[in-house]
């Protein structure tokens, strides 16, 4: 995954994952791990938020057929998770105090 970055005129962060060599489930849980300064052993399960085989069907959909374009956006750890079908990921904090990307 690339570094993420805190997008300031959208107050989100954002990263890019290879979706060739990295697993999108733990791209996202690596994204909300570092922005929230945890380690990702100390999230929920990501498939407690959005259920495993409908969100590898999803992506696999927006991947394949849209060639890119499409998008999946789900609840996570207090952010609103997009993952798009090039690769990035989006997290907009819901709550009211996350500031900035820890370390």
């Amino acid at each position: 995954m690339t570094t993420i970055e805190f997008d300031a005129n959208r107050e989100l962060f954002q990263a890019v994952y290879d979706r060739n060599q990295d697993s999108v489930g733990l791209a996202v849980v690596a994204l909300v791990a570092t922005v929230l300064d945890k380690e990702p052993d100390h999230l929920a399960p990501l498939y407690s938020s959005i259920d495993e085989d409908e969100f590898e069907g999803l992506l696999q959909e927006t991947t394949d057929t849209r060639r890119g374009q499409g998008h999946i956006s789900f609840n996570y750890e207090g952010f609103e998770v997009t993952v798009f079908g090039d690769g990035k990921i989006e997290a907009d904090p819901t709550g009211d105090h996350v500031v900035g990307i820890a370390g």
